[in-house]
């Protein structure tokens, strides 16, 4: 109870700090008599871009509320089963807290997130429509964050916002994933309106918010610290170039934003530990151009040609509420000093731009889920390019972009993301006592043992028995664990019983290990092959090796 309602109070405060922050220090200059000044003449800290001069959008009542009620009832609805990522986020999060923080330090995460499905698990169940509805929470709460936010350019803008928030496929798809993600955008929507109104006014109490939201933040997820890293650039660049009034404000938020990220240092043991023994094994190293491609994808929904367009039509909507305002309600003032570019538009760039490098340095990772950090300034970026057309032209733009959204996520959630489940009751339809399950790799066996009834005797490969998988120094384990040594260890102690092989496919690392593993055990074994691989996001093959006579 105690940390649920802490993760809730958090997951209202970072990213509005943190995005409104870039947008304070990047300065669009729209209602600024000079375009190029960063500052206005009274020396007073810029809250944001003025609202926009056209005429708002007429959405029709019905069919905005109709928007707003499918976008709801999507964020709660996922026939799937819970896939690798989700099953092994219940496991760790069922851990009690010495167990839990023992167990991250082989998976690589901060803590905030299992610790709050944790207690969500305690009250509700670990059922997969239970354990999934916390991110559907957070998603939803993201709808009135993102529109409050978006209130700084304008009603038109807010209410554009709205709808686009409540049809983007990248929220309802992490609105149905029992992961951190929706967490990780509720926050930085919340800070974002914290730092805004931190700087509006900074009291102690809108200090102590932008402190707590940065700090949830930081132990949620490892990429939020670029955006900490890109508010703290923007602060920077006011305390040096502002005046008196702009570089007091500048330095409390700052300081504010620097006390939060300082928690981290109560996580820096087991944080130098994951850098320094789990990384990320089942990723290459990610380039610039993979950053910014799959960055769009994520924010389309998918990685097909759907989402893909979806996700540069709403870059590029976002381009033009960046580069594009109508000072008179008609004529078009193009921007292109950086000094006038809208601040959420530097804070995306600073963001990934930091992030990208330093995983291309130090041969890190990046997943579109990543994107869970900048995803809100795009939607409110593509609200206000919305806002500078026609107003005609603007609600066909919104009618397309709101349904085809729901179209993609559609799409995607009515596909299978694993075939654990599948596997699953097929071994409990034959399994005796005695037989055994093994699993290889071992990342096939969080999704299976979740939906197992029947079995009582696991082996993983590499390592573990299919409920966590280790992370820690995965490559020299993989390398360092012969196939033969593995599969007389499990003969020897199924002795005259059956062995289940779950089998996953093209996982790095592996090569044609899994392979070797099935060809040592049909050296002694019928072999009967019950699964075969479906065309879903974790595919499985089961294969029933029968003791011989």
């Amino acid at each position: 109870m105690g940390g649920n309602t802490f993760g809730r109070v958090v997951a209202v405060v970072f990213c509005r700090q943190a995005l409104q922050l870039s947008i304070d220090c990047a300065v669009v200059a729209r209602a600024a008599p000079k375009p190029d000044s960063a500052f206005d003449t009274s020396g007073t800290f810029l809250v944001g871009p003025a609202p926009s001069c056209l005429s708002p959008l007429r959405v029709p009542t019905v069919g905005a509320v109709l928007a707003v009620i499918g976008g709801l009832v999507l964020r709660f609805v996922a026939p799937s089963p819970l896939w690798l990522d989700e099953a092994l986020s219940v496991n760790i999060a069922l851990l009690d807290f010495a167990q839990l923080v023992e167990a991250l330090r082989h998976d690589g995460h901060p803590l905030l997130y299992y610790w709050l499905l944790g207690d969500w698990i305690d009250i509700f169940g670990e059922s997969d429509f239970a354990v999934r509805s916390l991110s559907g929470i957070f998603s939803v709460l993201c709808i009135p964050m993102l529109y409050k936010t978006a209130q700084r350019y304008g009603p038109a803008v807010a209410k554009t916002t709205l709808l686009l928030a409540t049809s983007s496929p990248f929220l309802l798809r992490y609105a149905t994933e029992v992961r951190m993600y929706s967490l990780l955008t509720l926050l930085c929507c919340v800070g974002w309106l914290c730092v805004e109104r931190a700087i509006e006014r900074p009291t102690i109490g809108r200090l102590c918010l932008v402190s707590l939201v940065v700090a949830a933040l930081v132990h949620t997820h490892y990429w939020s610290i670029w955006l900490v890293a890109a508010a703290l650039i923007v602060v920077g660049y006011n305390i040096v170039f502002g005046s008196g009034g702009n570089r007091g404000v500048a330095l409390r938020v700052g300081a504010a934003i620097i006390v939060g990220a300082s928690t981290l240092l109560v996580w820096l043991g087991v944080l130098l530990e994951q850098l320094r023994t789990t990384g990320t094994p089942w990723a290459g190293r990610a380039r610039p151009a993979e950053v910014v491609v799959e960055t769009i994808q994520a924010i389309g929904g998918s990685s097909r040609f759907e989402g893909e367009l979806l996700g540069v039509a709403l870059m590029f909507l976002a381009m033009l509420g960046v580069f594009i305002h109508r000072a008179d309600g008609r004529e078009v003032v193009l921007r292109f000093s950086w000094l006038d570019f809208d601040r959420a538009a530097i804070c995306v760039l600073a963001t990934l731009g930091t992030g990208g490098m330093v995983a291309f340095v130090v041969d890190g990772a990046f997943e579109p889920r990543y994107a869970s950090v900048v995803v809100g300034f795009v939607l409110v970026l593509a609200a206000n390019g919305i806002a500078m057309l026609p107003p005609r032209v603007g609600l066909g733009v919104l009618a397309f972009v709101v349904l085809f959204g729901f179209a993609v996520a559609v799409d995607e959630a009515r596909r299978d993301r694993t075939q654990g489940a599948e596997v699953a009751a097929r071994i409990d339809e034959t399994i005796q006592s005695g037989d055994s399950v093994v699993f290889c790799p071992d990342q096939v066996g969080p999704a299976t043992r979740r939906a197992l009834l029947g079995a009582d005797s696991f082996f993983a490969y590499p390592r573990g028995d299919g409920i966590l998988v280790d992370w820690q120094n995965y490559a020299a384990t993989i390398a360092e664990s012969p196939v033969g040594e593995f599969v007389s260890n499990v003969l020897v102690e199924t002795r005259s019983n059956d062995v289940y092989l779950v089998r996953g496919l093209g996982y790095k690392g592996f090569d044609d290990r899994c392979e070797a593993v099935h060809a040592g055990f049909a050296e002694t074994r019928e072999t009967v092959e019950v699964v075969v691989p479906a065309g879903v996001f974790e595919p499985m093959a089961l294969t029933r090796f029968e003791a011989r006579s």
